[in-house]
């Protein structure tokens, strides 16, 4: 398994940990379960990016390696997970779009 972890400020970036399986499937962890509800994810080349699209807004994520974006690139779909404030464990699919962010 591929694992990056993204620990950004609040003005850079959502903190995320990105993670590929070892059949190719892509994952997105993240600290906060708001993001979990994507309506989907943006994958931006151009700029190596990844954007989380929530009711019509995008919130940049991170930039990511060219393995993680290639893997990006591959799949159709993104298993979004975080956890609750209770402990438990939210997880949720997302389509993958491609284009500018």
């Amino acid at each position: 398994m591929a694992l990056e972890a993204c620990h950004n400020t609040p003005q850079e970036g959502i903190n995320a940990a990105f993670m590929r399986n070892h059949r190719g499937e892509v994952c997105i962890a993240f600290s906060d379960p708001v993001y979990v509800r994507a309506d989907s994810i943006l994958v931006d080349r151009s700029h190596q990016s990844i954007h989380v699209i929530i009711h019509e807004n995008s919130f940049f994520v991170s930039q990511v390696s060219d393995v993680m974006m290639n893997a990006f690139e591959t799949n159709e779909h993104a298993l979004l997970t975080a956890m609750r404030a209770d402990g438990s464990l939210i997880e949720l699919t997302a389509p993958i779009e491609r284009g500018a962010a």
